[in-house]
């Protein structure tokens, strides 16, 4: 083993988790959970949903690590297959209820009139006061996202570092830090444009949210369907 060139091979894991973690399935499930909190406009908000996803995703990786270069087992494909079938329709759903979350909480005028007042009409929602917390579906989203990609991701690593642990979990925990860092800068970002939009225009807000929830069934349908091809 040349181990001049591990530096380069662990530089090369955290570029590839930068990438990584920028997957058009990776960006609509955890654009789609942020943006279903009723505080969707906190940074902070958003930020801890794509930090519990890549966690998740990053858990699920040193796992796989340590059933491979540890227990010296083979990592089966077919479970990749059905983490990525279970992806695929978990992004699906993901999407239906985003569609649906934007029509509970749409908003109409609403009439009413209080003593010795003039009647007038204010906007109303019809969603809850309640925010529905999702903060494990994004942990539980980010192991599956991980499984699925378990199999590429383990081909990727030098045959020569499995033969060393060591240098496997190096990668591992490289490449993971990557899409940390990946997600972490999306979620800042997508907070941020997700405040500026709210308060120019809650119409604008829910139009984008509709392409996400019709972007993630999109998605989750290519991925199902090349999976049963």
């Amino acid at each position: 083993m040349d181990y001049s060139q591990i530096p380069v091979l662990l530089t090369l894991a955290f570029g590839l988790g930068l990438l990584h973690s920028l997957d058009a399935d990776h960006i609509m499930a955890v654009s789609n959970l942020a943006q279903s909190q009723q505080d969707q406009r906190s940074i902070k908000t958003n930020i801890q949903f794509c930090l519990r996803w890549a966690c998740g995703h990053g858990l699920i990786l040193f796992l796989v690590g340590l059933f491979v270069f540890v227990l010296g087992a083979n990592f089966p494909e077919a479970l990749s297959l059905y983490a990525e079938r279970a992806v695929a329709l978990i992004l699906i759903l993901i999407g239906l209820f985003v569609l649906y979350d934007i029509w509970h909480r749409r908003l109409h005028f609403h009439y009413h009139q209080h003593d010795n007042l003039p009647r007038h009409a204010h906007w109303h929602s019809h969603a809850s006061e309640h925010s529905h917390k999702h903060s494990h579906t994004a942990l539980f989203v980010g192991m599956l996202h991980g499984l699925a990609g378990s199999a590429p991701l383990l081909a990727l690593i030098p045959i020569a570092m499995t033969q060393r642990p060591m240098y496997g979990f190096l990668y591992l925990i490289i490449f993971s830090l990557g899409v940390i860092i990946a997600m972490l800068l999306f979620g800042g970002v997508l907070g941020y444009f997700s405040k500026f939009i709210v308060l120019y225009s809650a119409g604008l807000f829910r139009l984008i949210r509709t392409s996400l929830g019709l972007g993630a069934i999109v998605v989750g349908s290519i991925i199902l369907a090349g999976t049963v091809s």
